[in-house]
């Protein structure tokens, strides 16, 4: 029998679980969910290519978030925030600044790189 998929919120809990205690995480990046109807009609009225249906997450977005430059200067969202990002962004403010999408909350801001290219681990089974 196969284990239970852990759920989104339980996988970002673990990979900033990860960063604080070892400085990096080893989970691969993974889909917080599709990408939203808002999101697609503008990219298609203002020619931007879109990578990707899905949006996902990664190890490393989530220590960019968390580097001490950011801390210094006030700008870390909460670990909470973070976690709860892919339920609460269908209530945020949408933006397009010419390169990314940004959510915001008018406190915290998320960006979403549109046509990001990220690498995955391949498992090949025999």
């Amino acid at each position: 029998m196969d284990a239970e998929k852990p759920s989104v919120e339980k996988l970002i809990a673990t990979v900033l679980t990860d960063i604080q205690q070892k400085g990096y995480s080893s989970i691969q990046p993974f889909d917080i969910g599709e990408v939203e109807e808002r999101m697609i009609l503008f990219a298609q009225a203002n020619s931007v290519m879109l990578g990707s249906d899905r949006l996902y997450m990664s190890a490393k977005q989530l220590q960019h978030c968390m580097r001490a430059s950011k801390m210094a200067k006030g700008l870390v969202v909460s670990p909470n925030e973070l976690i709860l990002f892919p339920a609460n962004r269908f209530q945020m403010d949408l933006y397009y600044d010419g390169e990314c999408f940004i959510y915001t909350d008018g406190q915290s801001k998320f960006i979403v790189h549109p046509n990001y290219k990220m690498k995955f681990a391949i498992k090949i089974l025999c």
